[in-house]
């Protein structure tokens, strides 16, 4: 669409105009430069459904500042954006290769789903900082969780997102919320009854909140008693937390998942990067230890591995949308208060302008051109970029890092294409695939 409409341009979505940005330095210069105009959610439809204004997604104002704030404290204090956080990756990263090389080991390698594996790895990080619980491949309620959030993911589009919840909600389009919207009510619940048992468990005694809390529900839950203690107005109740809780699992849970589903695909397209991956890592750790956080300024053809990995995968097919708060001009035409936008980054890192061949996999590209790194956006771009950013990389950058290190990674039959099956949903997903990790000696 940016070749045949331009760098901004306007869609109509039924009856609502939605102008997409699709350029680096506009965004820039609108997200950035004058954020306060153009940070607030365009909450409608998908946004508003079971939020209702709140969370950290889908909520605006002093309550979207309050609870992003706190979520990013409280993250900071576990560890995430220090080099505490790599204890807690590489405990879930190698238990899980120990788990699954008791349960799916066969003629020499762990040969299991990829999405599988790394749904699994992924959710029990996020998991143990948000309720201190870890899943396990035999969880019931994990395969449920993962089976409803993989179709509400994969039948959602920019129509949730711009349709008024009254219309969603009616019988006249219930055909399609109920493998849209309805999946998300479990994911819901799921947390209200974690929350359920831990206020229970601390009633009761067997659980002892600490000065910080375990996890960012403890944390939660002190910010309430604090508040309560201080007889101060407050937006942080068990309400308020069990639609944090929410926003933070789906995000945290899917996004990095994805990614490393895509790495994969890539890296077995491309099995001269894994060999250069592996030259470089062996030469920064000797062949003796694992790849740690502390290497990241010593990894520079890695650093463009990871890069070109988020570029060509670009989950996002259609940015959550904002809304203008006041009139604004944008690449120099005036356009109204109240009009929803979009900044598309799938379009920006297709940009051949920019990115040159586009669709082929080059990670020398960000080592050739060092201003390229700045355009790639993976995880937006101004205050409402993801607040989950400092744990993502890390995560990526451990997990991919040591996996090539230890093993030969190979598909189960052909190697899977580098094209998703899921062009019109939200989230652009690789194709399924088995994979098998084989330790190397």
């Amino acid at each position: 669409m940016k070749k045949q409409y331009g760098k901004v341009f306007t869609l109509w979505m039924g009856p609502l105009p939605m102008v997409n940005i699709c350029d680096y330095d506009i965004a820039y210069e609108t997200h950035v430069k004058r954020a306060n105009i153009f940070v607030n959610r365009y909450i409608h439809g998908a946004t508003e459904y079971i939020r209702e204004g709140r969370g950290i997604i889908g909520s605006n104002g002093d309550f979207w500042l309050e609870h992003r704030r706190f979520a990013l404290t409280t993250f900071r204090n576990f560890g995430i954006g220090r080099n505490i956080i790599e204890g807690k990756i590489m405990e879930e990263y190698n238990y899980r290769f120990e788990d699954f090389h008791e349960t799916h080991f066969k003629n020499g390698a762990i040969q299991v789903s990829a999405s599988m594996f790394f749904d699994l790895l992924v959710g029990s990080i996020i998991n143990q900082l948000l309720v201190s619980e870890r899943f396990e491949q035999d969880d019931k309620e994990f395969e449920e969780l993962k089976t409803k959030l993989t179709m509400a993911l994969e039948n959602s589009s920019i129509i949730e997102g711009v349709m008024p919840l009254w219309l969603l909600k009616s019988k006249f389009m219930k055909w399609r919320t109920k493998t849209t919207f309805a999946p998300f009510d479990f994911i819901y619940e799921v947390g209200q009854k974690g929350i359920q048992r831990r206020v229970a468990a601390i009633e009761n005694g067997t659980h002892v909140l600490s000065e910080e809390g375990d996890d960012f529900v403890d944390a939660f839950i002190i910010k309430i008693e604090k508040d309560s203690k201080e007889e101060v107005e407050s937006t942080f109740t068990l309400e308020t937390l069990a639609v944090d809780l929410f926003d933070l699992w789906v995000a945290g849970q899917e996004t990095t998942s994805t990614t490393l589903c895509w790495a994969f695909v890539c890296l077995m397209n491309y099995p001269e990067v894994v060999e250069k991956l592996r030259n470089e890592l062996t030469e920064v750790t000797g062949g003796m230890r694992s790849v740690s956080l502390a290497d990241r300024s010593s990894t520079l053809y890695l650093n463009a591995t990871i890069n070109e990995i988020q570029r060509i995968a670009s989950i996002l097919n259609v940015n959550l949308p904002r809304v203008l708060e006041e009139d604004a001009l944008i690449d120099g035409v005036l356009v109204p208060a109240g009009t929803a936008f979009a900044t598309q980054l799938s379009a920006m890192h297709t940009d051949d302008e920019t990115f040159k061949n586009h669709k082929e996999f080059n990670p020398e590209r960000f080592m050739e051109n060092n201003n390229l790194e700045k355009k790639l956006i993976p995880f937006g771009i101004g205050k409402r970029s993801c607040p989950g950013e400092s744990l993502a990389r890390a995560e990526l950058y451990l997990i991919i890092a040591n996996i090539v290190m230890e093993y030969e990674i190979e598909p189960v039959g052909a190697t899977p294409k580098m094209k998703t099956p899921t062009p019109f949903s939200l989230l652009k997903r690789p194709p399924s695939y088995e994979i098998r990790f084989v330790k190397r000696s």
